[in-house]
């Protein structure tokens, strides 16, 4: 066997002891050998390995058979390689985003207890599910039989002022992010130093040296690798941490994001965010046991499974909350903590918010490209068909002459793999190129790891071969059931009437690929357009937003009220500036903050939800956003600390809360049940999309900043002119107010609803492209198929024109053809759109499903493109010269 192996190596060897042989033995028998090209096939059979050889022979000469085509290879090259190399491209971005594990020891041991992407810290009476305490995180580790380890970490990174100490570069104005974690974090999840030791359980108390973990990358960027920085000291927010090692380089935490620059115990949690304006003192946060700051991730024991670990987890808590009740374990809140259930998540692919953004736009995308590919492979096959009468007397001479029709069928497959497998590289290379586009458009955080590996070159390999065996399929059929006898040949070869083919189905099959797809396409233009041009409930022209965050330049809370009149009154001057306020979250920011509330006489029934999103603004902040008040008075200059608390709601606030009474004068209050003195309500404002421009308005409350002050906000300028122009004296204010006032962001409103826009845009964007490629490819079908079926009835038409058919009637023998295939496509195609399209209901917005608008611009738009794709191999027909037709026939 392996002498026949490497003769498939040396075929001119092979042939050399062929002859010598058969000159031995026709010596010895006086030249009668019989059939010596009979014997020399025998021969080579039994020399090589017969299938190898034949594989081998069926390339070369499917090469010399594309070479005759460069056109054919050129536009099948083509549609295979935009439809494999889409593919590709969309795989490698949900291997990325749906596939990819934390880079840690064994990550499909690790647990989550929430997934969730949000962040921030809620306070309540409530036991929430998706946010725990430190003491609950206590109480879980003592009682823990489902984990080798249980792990916390705060939910975001805190931005903190750092200074190297001992450097002439120290300045209280750099910044970094630092993340809390417990001590036994990177143990957990199994992490490696890179350099030095990673934090451990003893760090993580009260009475430990303060150190910290900082990551690779900031060692490179900040210390440039130097391996002298453990044991030197760093201040963040004013206190001083040593450094005692450096992550492997390819960790980046839990979240897929950006890698924090320091990792830092939670048990300094009260010294590096001391600082706070809201009710509830961070400096408490490692005693409180209702303000609920933490994630958890553990790693299972072995033989624990996920579910006997979540119903132990449901267990502790609910023993948790009980005990924390105590004596008042009322029945309410009995029910309550019977009601509490955790939800166990597989942590090994962490807490990422891409999976979010991009889970179901991914998979539409696929399904998308998936529907291009299938029409590039029926558009290659019609291709191939309409080069069946070039080589129709090809097939029926090697049907004569003996080929059994497997080879036949071997032959045609192998030459349709071979097409796929040039569409395919050239797919591979527009893979790359769409995939860096797609990050560029996407926002991917470098730490996804969005490139071609073995698992996506695989699936491209694999596409190309399935689909060369696809689209080579129909053709091989076609050619192998060709009958070689002469009567048969002659009727086969006559396309003199109108017959529905294979050939006529993959076209019709394309049209309506090609409508579901543009139909798709449509409503997500429709809804997009809808979204852009919805009432928001503010002016967004002309708005500038800067944001900052007087936590970082030292501010203790009771500073705060002269920190915000102070910028309140110098923006107010500035030059170019009709009004300025601040908030502390600006319009489509994607920051909210929700609260329970209570109000004063109103008992809500048991299944009403008592939520409002809670937004400080400053004076002024109505009038600078636009946004119109229909009672009572807005925020204003006269609310300080020292007067009555008061709120301003919105109109769906009044709907749920209030529809028969006046509403101002009420008060309410932030938590349940109501607190005095509260909140007086003193005007309501028109509803505006503030948090989201495709949700439901919710219930707002606007509450004074001076009298709720908040470290972190947003300065909100309406200008005369162009937002960017007045953006430096806006950083000038800041540093003249305080020169340790960071600028953490400026941007316009604007630019902001735009960005807010900007995944909707790309899907759709790319939606319309793939739509409009199905029907360039679509068309291109057409107008093969028709060109064939004009070629195989040259004499026909030369007959009729003959005895005396006119042009148009001609043209228009053609285009009925045409046109009853797309009418098939069209009624084929339709109701599966129509059925599809539910499938992207969530992302329409303002839009049916069924929208008419959207089905018949899809229906018009491949009426046009199709019958143009028809008229061209019609009026070529109609210039047939019949004289030389009835001559050639």
């Amino acid at each position: 066997m392996l002498r026949r192996f490497f003769n498939f190596f040396r075929p001119d060897h092979l042939e050399a002891e062929m002859r010598e042989e058969l000159e031995f033995h026709r010596s010895q028998t006086s030249g009668s050998l019989g059939n010596v090209t009979l014997i020399r096939d025998r021969m080579r059979d039994a020399s090589t390995i017969n299938w190898l050889e034949t594989t081998w022979r069926d390339l070369r000469y499917g090469i010399r058979q594309l070479r005759k085509a460069p056109v054919l290879v050129a536009v099948a090259m083509l549609s295979l390689a935009l439809g494999i190399g889409a593919n590709t491209a969309i795989f490698t971005l949900i291997d990325a985003v749906m596939l990819q594990s934390l880079p840690v020891r064994d990550p499909g041991h690790l647990v989550l207890f929430n997934d969730d992407i949000s962040t921030g810290v809620y306070s309540g009476d409530d036991f929430p599910s998706n946010e725990f305490s430190y003491p609950s995180f206590q109480y879980l580790q003592a009682h823990n039989d489902s984990f080798v380890s249980l792990c916390a970490f705060r939910q975001n990174t805190d931005r903190v002022v750092m200074h190297i100490a001992g450097t002439s570069e120290a300045g209280p104005q750099q910044r970094a992010n630092a993340h809390l974690v417990s001590g036994n974090y990177f143990e957990t999840l199994g992490v490696n130093a890179a350099l030095g030791r990673l934090l451990n359980t003893s760090d993580d108390t009260l009475s430990a040296a303060r150190v910290a973990v900082i990551s690779y990358g900031f060692w490179r960027d900040r210390f440039n690798l130097d391996r002298s920085v453990l044991g030197r000291s760093v201040v963040l927010n004013d206190v001083s941490f040593t450094i005692v090692g450096v992550t492997d380089s390819s960790f980046f935490g839990e979240r897929i994001e950006n890698a924090p620059d320091f990792w830092l115990p939670l048990s300094t949690q009260p010294q590096v965010l001391q600082r706070d304006a809201w009710s509830n003192s961070r400096a408490k946060w490692l005693t409180a046991r209702d303000v609920y700051w933490l994630n958890f991730m553990g790693r299972l024991k072995p033989g624990v499974s996920l579910e006997s670990a979540q119903a132990s987890v449901n267990i502790r808590l609910r023993q948790f909350y009980s005990e924390q009740a105590g004596s008042q374990l009322s029945p309410a809140t009995r029910r309550k903590i019977e009601n509490i259930h955790v939800e166990l998540k597989p942590g090994g692919g962490g807490i990422s918010g891409l999976r979010y953004l991009y889970s179901k736009p991914l998979h539409i995308l696929m399904a998308v490209v998936a529907l291009v590919l299938l029409i590039a492979c029926a558009n290659v096959a019609t291709l191939l068909l309409a080069r069946a009468s070039a080589r129709r007397q090809e097939f029926l001479a090697r049907l004569a002459l003996g080929a059994s029709r497997t080879r036949l069928l071997r032959q045609v497959l192998t030459e349709s793999v071979l097409l796929s497998v040039l569409g395919g590289m050239a797919g591979a290379a527009f893979a790359w190129w769409c995939v860096r586009l797609l990050v560029i458009l996407l926002h991917f955080p470098a730490v996804a790891k969005v490139r071609p590996d073995p698992a996506v070159l695989g699936f491209a390999v694999l596409l190309s071969v399935l689909s060369g065996i696809l689209f080579g399929i129909v053709p091989a059929i076609k050619f192998s059931r060709l009958d070689p006898r002469p009567a048969n040949a002659a009727r086969m070869a006559n396309f003199g009437h109108l017959r529905f083919t294979g050939q006529h189905a993959l076209v019709a099959l394309q049209v309506a690929l090609s409508l579901i797809l543009l139909l798709g396409a449509g409503l997500l233009v429709h809804s997009l357009l809808a979204l852009e041009n919805q009432q928001l409930g503010f002016r967004r022209e002309n708005i500038l937003l800067v944001g900052t965050d007087a936590d970082l330049a030292g501010y203790q809370p009771n500073k705060l009220f002269t920190l915000y009149r102070t910028l309140d009154e110098r923006l107010n001057q500035l030059s170019g500036v009709i009004s300025a306020s601040v908030a502390r979250f600006a319009p489509e920011s994607g920051n909210t903050s929700y609260y329970k509330f209570a109000m004063a006489g109103y008992s809500p029934g048991p299944d009403k939800k008592m939520d409002l999103s809670d937004l400080p603004v400053g004076p002024h902040f109505f009038e600078t956003l636009g946004m119109p008040l229909l009672l009572g008075r807005g925020i204003d200059a006269r609310d300080t600390p020292e007067s009555t608390p008061v709120a301003v709601v919105n109109e769906t606030f009044v709907r749920q809360y209030s529809p028969n009474q006046n509403p101002i004068g009420r008060r309410i209050s932030l938590g349940s049940p109501f607190k005095e003195p509260g909140f007086e309500i003193v005007g309501v404002v028109a509803d505006s999309k503030y948090h989201d421009l495709r949700g439901n308005v919710q219930p707002m409350g606007f509450f004074s900043i001076w009298q709720r002050p908040v470290s972190g906000f947003e300065l909100v300028l309406r200008t005369s002119g162009a937002p960017g122009g007045i953006a430096s004296e806006v950083r000038r204010v800041l540093d003249q107010t305080n020169s340790r006032l960071p600028v953490l962001n400026v941007t316009s409103l604007n630019a902001q609803v735009e960005q807010s826009l900007k995944q909707q845009k790309t899907i759709t964007s790319l939606c319309s492209i793939f739509g409009v490629l199905a029907l360039i490819l679509a068309s291109i079908g057409i107008y093969g198929t028709l060109a064939y079926s004009v070629a195989g009835r040259v004499s026909e038409i030369g007959i009729r024109m003959a005895i005396g058919a006119q042009r148009q009637n001609v043209i228009w023998l053609v285009l009925r053809d045409s046109t009853l295939l797309i009418a098939i496509g069209v009624f084929v195609g339709l109701p599966l759109a129509l059925g599809g399209t539910r499938w992207i209901k969530s992302f329409l917005f303002g839009v049916p499903a069924l929208d008419p608008l959207a089905m018949a611009g899809a229906v018009l738009l491949i009426l046009l493109l199709a019958s143009f794709a028809a008229y061209l191999p019609a009026r070529r027909a109609a210039r047939i010269d019949p004289i030389r037709a009835l001559r050639h026939e």
